[in-house]
Formats: structure tokens, C-alpha cells, sequence
């Protein structure tokens, strides 16, 4: 059996399989826009992997071969000589977040100005391997006003999984760079601050209450995916993911009130688009599916992380996709009325046709000003 560590799979995002991109195990787009959905197609290739002992690893998106076969997007890449491979392109990006206010003002959204910070990991396994990937990533908001708020996000590290001694080259090469740092077996690559901002240009995204409505996220990559550094980043993104959620937001008004039902539903139209990739290996991409998003108040408490101390409403997530036979998964979110966000959200899900799990924790880091 092929040692989980082997198969060290950074994905960029899950939607970016064709193959049932809504309603998965980690749909996550309305909160944090964080990996929805790890499909059947891309398990039946990391299960192919497993079986046939490939050593060779995932690198980086853009590549062009793998050693087992591949799945609908999942764009192979492999020097044959054993180089670690992933699939690149950190970022899945983002979450429903927040803002500054002072501390007796409770809110709905972030305040004009804020910068918040979130650290996500995200893992998912199958019946003979699991693999951890994850980012770092900073909401900017620009624009807001009580019920709703927008700005541009700004990657700020890619979070790979490595092996916990000195054979693996490919984290050595990458630990080596300003800043990067060992949690464990995950080692986190920052981003160089300009090309972030060069990134955050191309970027956008809209919320409404504490739910998110639109994503539109430059995809960082690196400059030659077969053969750079892990973390030679470039200004120029290696795609574009557009994520857009229509609901009947007006259904969140005074939720989170005093005295209201601690409970409701929203019936949602996603759209999911793709610009076609920076190296030709994925071809543009559009998706429209429906689901239904299940949300109760289940009480209050604090909870302390690394960007401090902060009062919270505990809400219980159900994401129902509209057609049965897509996955469907359910978590716990804070939000903060204090800064009017989402500051920690943990999210699970599972496959029962593929036996595949997956497992997100997304929180927030730091906050400026």
C-alpha cells in the first residue's frame, strides 16, 4: 500500500472538477468559499494511485503527465524522476468575514477597512489514503453598509503536507523560503506581499448578513508548474474562480435578533465559473445547481484564537443539494457580532458511494486595523 504522505495533493479548489462540483462534502462557498465538494472522479484517481504504488506525487496543476490515470481536471503533472507533484494552485479560498466595531455594537457584516486573516486545512481521505492541504488568506473590505459588505481577497500562503524527516526534497526546497514554517507535517509558504496585492486586483467579494454571495478569486501559480520552486509564485494568476450564490437573503433579517426564530432555510441557485487556465491544461468552465441551506441558532459562548478572545452565536450548518445523488454536509459555525463574522467554522461530510470523507477547519487568524 502506497504510504498516505505519498500522495501529497495540493487542490486548488474542489469545484474545479466537472463531475459534481455542488453539494459535497465540503461546500462551503456561502461561509468561506472553502472546498465544497471532493468528487467521485478525483477519489477514483487517487484510489488508482494507491492501488498501482505510484511514487510519483502530485506537484502542481499545470503539468502534463502523472503515473496512474487522472480525473476530469484534476491536470496531471509529473517529471518522471520522482519529483513531489501536486496539484497546485493553492487557494480555495475564503470566508464569509468581518470587521471592526466597537465592542458593545453588535453587527451583521464586517465594517469598510477591516482586514481579516483566516488560516484553512482541509483533509480528506479514502479508503487507502488521506491527503491535508490548505491557505492562508485575507479578506480587504472596501465597501459596506448594515446588511451587507464587499472588498477584494488577497492569498497570503499555500499550506502543503510533507514528510516529517529531510528526504522530501520538494518541502525542503520550499522550506527554505523567507517566512515558511513547520506546524507538524504541514508547512505553510507564504506569499510574497506584492504579488498577493497583484492577485487581490483580479479578486472580489459581496456578502450579505453573515452568509457569502459572490467569490471571484485569482488563483495563485507558480512560474513554471512542472519545474519551479513550490513557492516561485507569480503575479499572474493561473485561473479565475467565480463562485455566486443567489438566495432569498431577505429571509436573514433580525436572524440573529433577540427574540426571533432560531432557525431558517434558504433555497439557493450556485453558479460556479472558471476562466480557462494560465498553462491550457483546464478549459473554461460553468455550472448552475440548486441546494438548500439549513441554518439553526443553537446558543451563545466565546471562543479564543489566534486574532483574540471573542463572544459568539453558535450556528448549525445543513447544505441539501436539490438533486439526492450529490453529497451533502453539515457543520458548526461562530460568528462574532462584535466584528459582524464568521471567525471559526469546522465542517465535515461523506461520500457513502466512494466511502470518502473530508474535514474542514477554517479561523480567523489575525485582524487590522
Amino acid at each position: 500500500m502506497m504510504d498516505q504522505r505519498e500522495l501529497r495533493l495540493y487542490v486548488p479548489k474542489w469545484k474545479t472538477w466537472p463531475a459534481r462540483p455542488y453539494g459535497g462534502v465540503l461546500d462551503n462557498e456561502m461561509l468561506m468559499a472553502l472546498p465544497p465538494n471532493y468528487p467521485p472522479k478525483a477519489i477514483t484517481g487517487m484510489e488508482a494511485l494507491a492501488k498501482t504504488d505510484c511514487a510519483t506525487r502530485f506537484r502542481n496543476v499545470a503539468s502534463s503527465r502523472m503515473c496512474a490515470p487522472v480525473w476530469p481536471s484534476a491536470t496531471p503533472a509529473a517529471p518522471a524522476k520522482g519529483h513531489a507533484m501536486r496539484l497546485g494552485a493553492p487557494l480555495l479560498a475564503l470566508l464569509a468575514m468581518s470587521g471592526i466595531a466597537h465592542a458593545d455594537e453588535a453587527r451583521n457584516v464586517p465594517t469598510a477597512g477591516s482586514k481579516l486573516t483566516y488560516r484553512s486545512v482541509t483533509t480528506t481521505t479514502i479508503p487507502r489514503a488521506t491527503l491535508t492541504t490548505g491557505e492562508e488568506f485575507t479578506y480587504i473590505v472596501t465597501a459596506g453598509d448594515a446588511t451587507s459588505a464587499e472588498g477584494i481577497i488577497k492569498p497570503r500562503a499555500r499550506i502543503v503536507q510533507c514528510k516529517e524527516d529531510d528526504t522530501d526534497l520538494y518541502c525542503k526546497s520550499a522550506a527554505a523560503r523567507p517566512g515558511a514554517h513547520f506546524d507538524g507535517g504541514l508547512l505553510t509558504i507564504p506569499i510574497a506581499s506584492d504579488i498577493g496585492d497583484a492577485l487581490a486586483k483580479e479578486s472580489a467579494f459581496k456578502y450579505a448578513y453573515f452568509i457569502q454571495e459572490n467569490r471571484k478569486f485569482a488563483v495563485p501559480g507558480v512560474r513554471d508548474p512542472q519545474h519551479s520552486d513550490p513557492g516561485d509564485f507569480i503575479p499572474e494568476p493561473a485561473y479565475i474562480l467565480t463562485n455566486t450564490y443567489h438566495c432569498d437573503f431577505a429571509r436573514l433579517a433580525g436572524f440573529l435578533a433577540s427574540g426571533t426564530t432560531p432557525h431558517v432555510t434558504l433555497p439557493c441557485e450556485t453558479i460556479f465559473e472558471r476562466t480557462a487556465s494560465r498553462d491550457g491544461q483546464r478549459p473554461a468552465l460553468t455550472t448552475h445547481n440548486k441546494v438548500s441551506v439549513d441554518i439553526r441558532y443553537i446558543g451563545d459562548g466565546s471562543v479564543t484564537l489566534p486574532s483574540g478572545n471573542w463572544q459568539v452565536k453558535k450556528l448549525a450548518f445543513k447544505w441539501i443539494p436539490g438533486d439526492p445523488s450529490r453529497m451533502a454536509s453539515e457543520g458548526e459555525s461562530l460568528f462574532a457580532p462584535q466584528l459582524g463574522v464568521i471567525v471559526k467554522t469546522h465542517r465535515a461530510g461523506e461520500d457513502t458511494a466512494t466511502h470518502s470523507t473530508g474535514e474542514n477547519t477554517t479561523e480567523l487568524i489575525s485582524v487590522e486595523p
